[in-house]
């Protein structure tokens, strides 16, 4: 009888031990190391119950009537998750969640970025990867996944994305679209360069820019979740309507930032 406790035994050691190795949350571990010319600077899998200031900044300002809280800004088992739904602590009104390395000292001109993530489907919730430039000057900016939830967005189901540079005081765009199921984890990035932008999904190219918009300013990694704000705008960034889900969250196993080296 105690051969076949001890036996038991060993073999829930065994089987728990292979679970605290595996990988992720998401099946793929965060790097650790540089790759190539990029050299790693900043990685982190979400350990603990919440994201170290000054690396991220959680954005604020929701007056009750939309907009983002801290509040939305979830750690929890090794998961960032960001949560967008209607708030009681806000009247009832549509709150999201967002974050961003902007105060950070990984403000930097050129690098490559990774974001190892997945969301919910949800008419009218938009989901958004960027670099915004570290001087709080807008434009440039470089979004390198966006899903605005609208009709353009196949109503937010996920099933495509894009990336749009925007340069130039008159909001100069140019937008590519990627198609995937991102209610499934993927590793979405973008290879910043001078006057090229390369975009990446799980290691792959998926579309390029190159343009003399492409920013030489120091930018930083942000990651939001929102609802439309113009709802006769439903192409883009629509509103959420009847059939919009209670709660629409963005969840990120991992993030990986990279300088860059001529």
């Amino acid at each position: 009888m105690r051969t076949l406790i001890f036996f038991l035994s060993l073999l829930f050691v065994i089987i728990n031990g292979s679970q605290d190795l595996s990988l992720s949350p998401s099946g793929i571990p965060a790097p650790t190391t540089n790759l190539g010319a990029w050299n790693l600077i900043y990685s982190t899998d979400f350990p603990g119950t919440d994201v170290p200031y000054p690396d991220w900044f959680k954005y604020g300002g929701n007056n009750g009537n939309g907009g983002w809280a801290p509040s939305h800004v979830v750690v929890s088992g090794g998961i960032l998750t960001l949560k967008t739904n209607q708030d009681p602590n806000f009247r009832n009104s549509w709150t999201w969640g967002g974050l961003s390395m902007l105060q950070s000292h990984y403000c930097q001109t050129y690098g490559k970025y990774e974001v190892r993530f997945k969301m919910d489907p949800g008419y009218g919730v938009a989901g958004v990867i960027l670099l915004w430039p570290c001087n709080n000057q807008w434009p440039p900016e470089i979004d390198f996944y966006e899903d605005g939830g609208g009709t353009m967005f196949n109503d937010g189901n996920r099933s495509k994305g894009s990336a749009t540079l925007h340069w130039s005081p008159q909001n100069n765009q140019n937008t590519t679209w990627v198609n995937a199921d991102f209610t499934q984890w993927h590793t979405i990035g973008v290879e910043w360069t001078p006057g090229n932008l390369v975009y990446t999904l799980d290691g792959n190219t998926w579309g390029s820019v190159s343009s003399s918009g492409v920013p030489t300013i120091p930018m930083a990694l942000g990651l939001q979740t929102q609802t439309g704000t113009n709802c006769a705008q439903n192409w883009w960034n629509a509103c959420p309507n009847s059939n919009t889900p209670a709660e629409v969250n963005m969840y990120v196993d991992w993030v990986a930032v990279y300088s860059y080296s001529s």
